[in-house]
């Protein structure tokens, strides 16, 4: 079986913003969301667990994978958005209203100064996840972000990335996948 889990809540979550590449830690149910999936797991044998570079998932995958090694990718990074990284929608909206707008529109297609697309984000991701999950014997867990997640959900069940936000995410949210995955 396929396992892909979001990593933990994070640290000032209340605040709706870009976060992508910004590499912020787990806050205190962050870390019990993660020992929680730790216990659930427990009876499992996971082949391998590969985790996204950032911190919020490393820290995920450390706390669940006890002394499994861990294997890290930037391919299973969050979007990347670029000068936008870090700041508040309402920051961008009122800096960016056009630009903001026309990311609205263009979802799969449009990068932010400096950043990269939804389109780029699925172009890393997806193949690695395919990579990884082909030479499958067992068990595989991939903890990564919310558009990771989605990006290779579209490309598994053959939404349109356009319309990647109709997958809803929540912080510690697990995907069960079945190991015969289309091309």
């Amino acid at each position: 079986m396929i396992f892909l889990l979001r990593h933990g809540r994070i640290k000032d979550h209340e605040t709706k913003r870009f976060i992508g590449a910004t590499d912020v830690e787990l806050d205190p149910m962050g870390i019990d969301q993660a020992l929680y999936w730790k216990k659930a797991f427990s009876s499992l044998n996971f082949e391998a667990v590969h985790s996204s570079s950032l911190q919020r998932c490393t820290r995920t995958a450390e706390l669940i994978a006890n002394d499994k090694k861990i294997i890290t990718s930037p391919a299973l990074n969050e979007i990347h958005m670029g000068k936008w990284d870090g700041c508040s929608f309402d920051q961008i909206k009122q800096q960016s209203a056009k630009e903001f707008e026309k990311r609205g529109k263009n979802l799969d297609t449009y990068k932010t100064p400096g950043g990269e697309s939804f389109h780029d984000t699925s172009c890393r991701a997806v193949p690695y996840f395919k990579d990884c999950a082909t030479t499958l014997k067992n068990n595989i867990l991939f903890v990564t972000h919310a558009g990771v997640i989605r990006v290779i959900l579209c490309h598994l069940l053959g939404i349109k990335l356009a319309d990647l936000f109709q997958i809803k995410i929540s912080y510690a949210q697990l995907f069960v996948i079945q190991p015969d995955l289309p091309s």
